[in-house]
This record gives C-alpha cells, structure tokens and sequence, in this order.
C-alpha cells in the first residue's frame, strides 16, 4: 500500500484515517486493532472483544462464540459487510475515500477504484455522457442461481418491482436469501440482507453469497450393500447412479457422487474409453432399473468427462481412479438430491483415514446372490490401515494399493461388489455427525478365482479423494465461472 495507506491483514488497502476510528472497514477488522489502548491491548494478529478479551483474527465470524459476549459474530460481522455512506467498497473488501476513486491510483487491492465500468460512470456523472454511446450509470444485474431475489426502486417517478437480470439505476435496492437447500458462505453474510446501488454505478456491499447446504443425511439405519438391508429412501441424497447405454437399452454400470449442482464424481474406471454420449447419471434414484417411475429424480446428460490426468486404467494399476462428470443441465436440489461435502481444507482427512474408522457407503452392487440389487443398500465399513491390507490381500493384487489410495472392509463377506465402482464412501463431520464428508471413491477389489464377481472377504481400494481436491476444486471454478 501507499505511505499513506494501512494495509489490512488480508491485502486490501484503506486510508490511514480509518484506522481505529471505531469502525471495521477491513474484513478482518484488523484497522480496529492496536488502537493505543494503555492495558490489556491485543497483539496485532488478535481481535479484541466488546468484553475485553482477545481472540484470534480467524476465530472473527466463523459460525462460533468466541467472545463471551459473541461481540465476534454479531456486532463485527454486521459491520464488516457494508462500508460507510462516505467511502466505496473494493471488490474484495475494505473502504476507501469517495475521492480515491478514479484516481490514477490503485487504492483497492484488486484495482476495482479504477475499473473501466466505476470510471466510466464517474465521467458521466461529472461530465454527462456522450449521446452518442448512451452510457448510463448502472450497478451490474444480479444473475446468482442460488438466492431468491427481489429487486425494486424504493421511490421516484419510476417506483415499483423491476426485474433482476438487468442492469439497476442507482437508489434501487435488492433484497435476497438463500435459497432452500443452500446456506450463506460465510458468517459475514449472515446478516447480508440487502444492497443498494450507488449513484457511481456500484454496490454498496457484497451480493450474498450462497453455497450447498452439503452432507446431510439421517443416520439411523446402518443397511449393508452384501448380505444386508435395503436403504431408506433419500438416506443417501448424494448417490448417483450412472446407467451407460448398451444395444439400445441404458443399463446401470457404477455409482457416482454429487458434490454441485453440476458435478458428480465417480472412479475413473467407470468412464474407461466411454463416450459421453453413451452415458447418463440419474439423481435420487432408489432402483436400478432405468425405466422404474420414480418421484423426484433427474436425469441428466453429461457434457464433459474429465479423468485425473494421470490415470491410465490397469497400465497404471488403476491409479488416480478418479473422474469428474460435468452435468448438461444443473440438479435442482431437493429431499432426495443433495450434495456431499468435500474437505477442502483436508481437516478431517487423517482423523477419518484412520485404523477402524467406520465411513458409510450406498451402492447398487451385486449382492451374495451373485445378482445386481434392484433397490439401493449401505453398509458401513472400516478403514484398514495400508501394511495390514498388503498383507491379507492375494498376491497379485497388492500391487493396486498405492499412496493414491486407502483399504477400507470387513473380510467378513459383507462389503462392496460389482457395480458399486465408482460409489463414495463418507464420513461424518467431527463437530456435526449428521454432515457427511466425501473422503473415498469405489475402485477396485479382488475377484473370485473362476468368476468375475468380487470376493467380499477381502477389503476393497478406495481412491483418496483428498489428495485431488486442488485439481478438483480448479476443475470446479472452471465449469461454475
């Protein structure tokens, strides 16, 4: 930042004279720190409480009472989300004076004071616009698929309801929510109720962001895919079912997982020299029989099959057995059609990779019987650790376990089979049970000598999914932006 600018602790750039003015203009409130305080004051790295103590920067509106007197979530994420009527709000945070716009000077951190759209509109508010381009001052439509929207011009010769998807003259004002089956994506947009659009073209604060309400599920039957029960009906409203489309008829052929609105993970296996158009996923399915009527589910073409660069089906020993389906057309969440989280962070990845964990798996599979099940089952199963899943396995498959991938069964005859390829195997969230997170896929397992089918009494190769949760997570930015 310039000399006379202070940096907040996440980049963006304010004026010197909004430091410790009582106001947080930085998103971290981090200006509202190191305020001279004579005693008790808290390191710069801390926030300090309404109540007086000091608590970490990232403990600042994270879903949590941190302070006693919660001043960390009610009274600062309030004020971070909105800058004062005297300043404009940078794209990614932070206020900085009305005159620092348009000024040959880079006072935001992401350069949006001097975008050709805010700089534009300045001109025409200053100098009028030149007829002949018929510019006129506009904050941007509002086009987000995941909030209820509702957007009007409060007053004025124009006053009314207007339409969302265009572009707003200033003084309108959008009031939103998430919608069902998704939650704010933050704390700091828990009370981002509204916005308003400026006299110079932009928002007065950030449009509510909404992600998935991931990984919820009801966890009181414990189902088994062999030798076991058939699950209830949207127990497992993350399972995807892929059908491929065989001399004319579409045949169930793997499991799959929904982790968006538009992309479903499954082994890469399943996608092997597999045309898209040869393929389709069905979400909210409890038959395996394609032409079954039921209620809620989606059918859904696939537009892009993207596998794990790296994997090379059994020339590369069924490493990276990992693949991402991009749907044609959204999934419209539902009851039974909801996604599962992913760690992204990789909190939980070790504490759910663990000896004798226990993750929860859904599948369509062959059951004891040696045929495919008509109706969805579960089971849970436990982690085993590598050197004990080595030695049990036969010896002409100990060369499939990998650093890319984890054992996971009971040696028991229950487990996964033919079919559920492809399946995710969840786990719950440690501060919340009933949130599911998404930490292995379905690969291979050994079959049974003279048949095809898999031998249950062995353990099953479950592709580490937190190992590619960068590529996936660029992979998600591409299609969703």
């Amino acid at each position: 930042c310039p000399p006379d600018k202070f940096r907040c602790h996440y980049g963006a750039c304010i004026s010197k004279n909004l430091k410790c003015d009582g106001v947080a203009h930085c998103a971290d409130a981090s200006d509202e720190n190191q305020c001279g305080r004579k005693s008790g004051s808290c390191d710069e790295n801390e926030y300090k409480c309404a109540s007086g103590e000091c608590i970490s920067l990232k403990q600042i509106c994270d879903s949590k009472k941190d302070c006693k007197d919660n001043s960390d979530e009610e009274d600062v994420c309030e004020k971070i989300a909105i800058c004062p009527s005297n300043t404009h709000r940078c794209k990614v945070g932070g206020c900085i004076y009305l005159s620092q716009r348009c000024d040959g000077h880079k006072d935001c951190i992401d350069g949006s004071d001097e975008s050709e759209q805010l700089c534009t509109n300045l001109n025409c508010i200053e100098k009028g616009c030149d007829d002949k381009i018929n510019k006129k001052v506009r904050c941007p439509p509002v086009t987000s698929t995941r909030i209820n929207a509702h957007c009007e011009i409060p007053s004025g010769p124009n006053k009314g309801v207007i339409p969302c998807n265009v572009p707003f003259p200033p003084g309108a004002i959008v009031r939103y929510e998430c919608k069902p089956y998704y939650i704010p994506a933050s704390a700091t947009h828990r009370h981002n109720k509204q916005m308003t659009c400026q006299s110079d073209g932009t928002w007065n604060r950030e449009l509510l962001g909404c992600i998935p309400d991931c990984g919820n599920a009801e966890l009181e039957a414990a189902p088994l895919v062999v030798k076991g029960w058939i699950s209830e009906r949207g127990k497992f409203p993350w399972h995807a079912v892929l059908f491929a489309l065989e001399e004319g008829n579409w045949s169930f052929t793997c499991g799959g997982t929904l982790i968006t609105e538009k992309i479903v993970l499954t082994a890469a296996h399943c996608t092997w020299e597999m045309k898209k158009e040869l393929l389709q996923v069905a979400l909210g399915k409890h038959y395996s029989d394609y032409h079954k009527l039921e209620d809620y589910v989606q059918i859904r073409n696939i537009s892009k099959i993207i596998r794990q660069p790296l994997y090379q089906d059994l020339v590369g020993n069924y490493g990276s057995d990992i693949a991402i389906l991009v749907l044609s057309n959204p999934a419209e969440f539902s009851p039974v059609i909801r996604p599962a989280c992913i760690d992204w962070e990789l909190d939980d990845i070790t504490d759910h990779l663990t000896k004798n964990n226990l993750g929860l798996i859904a599948g369509m599979g062959v059951t004891e019987n040696d045929t495919s099940s008509e109706q969805l089952r579960a089971t849970y199963l436990p982690v085993v650790d590598d050197t004990e899943c080595i030695k049990q396995q036969k010896k002409d498959f100990k060369k499939y376990i990998t650093f890319t991938s984890f054992c996971a069964g009971w040696r028991n005859g229950t487990g996964v089979c033919n079919g559920d390829s492809g399946g995710g195997l969840v786990f719950p969230v440690e501060k919340n049970p009933n949130k599911l997170t998404l930490q292995g896929i379905v690969s291979i397992s050994p079959r049974r000598p003279g048949t095809s089918f898999c031998d249950p009494n062995y353990y099953t190769v479950f592709t580490k999914v937190g190992i590619y949760v960068e590529w996936i997570y660029k992979v998600l930015q591409e299609i969703h932006d």
